[in-house]
């Protein structure tokens, strides 16, 4: 997983252009979209997850077990490029196999899912790369903008950066 992302960095930042031209694909289906898992550096095993509610809507759930197969894996989020820097992230799939229109969101410190909108700010994450970890910082606005998305093993949050592992994703 880390060589897909550390790959798919190094080709979006070098190649943007190229790829714009090369795979031109409509708004909705971007062809700057990949499907990703972010796994807790402090909880390993354990990662960004999402489940549906009662009535088949997703909804952001608790860290849980990384998976990467059956017919529905909550761990697993579609990756949209906004501009080539920032991201939203949507559950890759629901139980009726399609696509979720819900997007990872922040406003204040509380992290959710809601309906994707274009331009929506508090959807839209950077994907930070240190050398060694990854940080998703929230692009936000405020007194909150540039929040990193963190965990406590049983909450799902933005704070500002503190450089601990419960704010390392890989």
């Amino acid at each position: 997983m880390l060589k897909k992302a550390m790959s798919k960095a190094v080709a979006v930042a070098a190649a943007a252009p190229v790829l714009a031209l090369t795979l031109a694909g409509s708004a909705t289906a971007s062809a700057t979209a990949n499907t990703v898992h972010w796994e807790s550096a402090r909880f390993p095993g354990k990662c960004l997850s999402w489940e549906n509610d009662a009535f088949g809507n997703a909804r952001l759930s608790n860290l849980r077990q990384c998976a990467t197969s059956g017919p529905v894996d909550e761990s697993q989020w579609r990756e949209v490029s906004v501009d080539g820097k920032y991201w939203t992230f949507r559950p890759s799939r629901y139980a009726t196999g399609g696509w979720t229109n819900m997007c990872l969101t922040s406003y204040n410190t509380l992290v959710y899912l809601e309906t994707c909108q274009d331009g929506n700010w508090w959807q839209q994450w950077e994907e930070k790369w240190d050398g060694s970890n990854w940080r998703l910082q929230h692009r936000g606005a405020g007194n909150v903008a540039g929040y990193y998305l963190d965990t406590d093993g049983s909450r799902i949050y933005t704070e500002p950066g503190n450089n601990g592992l419960n704010q390392v994703w890989h």
